[in-house]
């Protein structure tokens, strides 16, 4: 199955969606720090985000720069969304396990549409523009 035949999948669709969420939510805690973010930075996360499991965390390093330090936190963030959703359902009961390759594929279906909506252009922001229009529409 490829990814985008997963966001057709309500439970994939819901994952997905918090994880943008996670993105924009830090993208804003940026742009406020007088940070620019881009879709690179935003890859470089989610790949760091891919690693992260229960029993293998990934410890913040003393980042070189600030940039380097959002790109950390977010990395901790998405995979802290796995296990907030795990414990709170909607309904404030007990939450269902994912298991970790159900939130690798999730993060997949966002780098697919990272992929699809990003430039070659250095400093591109097209994803991250996309990303905080849905997640606003979303709001609604």
């Amino acid at each position: 199955m490829r990814n985008h035949d997963l966001m057709k999948d309500p439970f994939y669709a819901q994952l997905s969606y918090v994880v943008e969420s996670a993105i924009c939510k830090a993208d804003q805690e940026a742009q406020k720090k007088g940070i620019r973010l881009t879709d690179s930075n935003i890859k470089s996360a989610l790949n760091k985000a891919r690693r992260i499991t229960p029993q293998r965390s990934v410890l913040p390093l003393d980042a070189i720069n600030t940039r380097e330090a959002f790109i950390e936190e977010l990395a901790l963030s998405i995979a802290a969304q796995r296990e907030i959703l795990e414990h709170t359902a909607e309904d404030g009961s007990d939450g269902t396990a994912i298991s970790h390759a159900d939130w690798v594929k999730a993060i997949l279906v966002v780098e697919a549409s990272l992929k699809l909506r990003k430039s070659d252009e250095p400093g591109s922001r097209f994803y991250l523009d996309f990303v905080r229009r849905f997640i606003e529409l979303g709001e609604l």
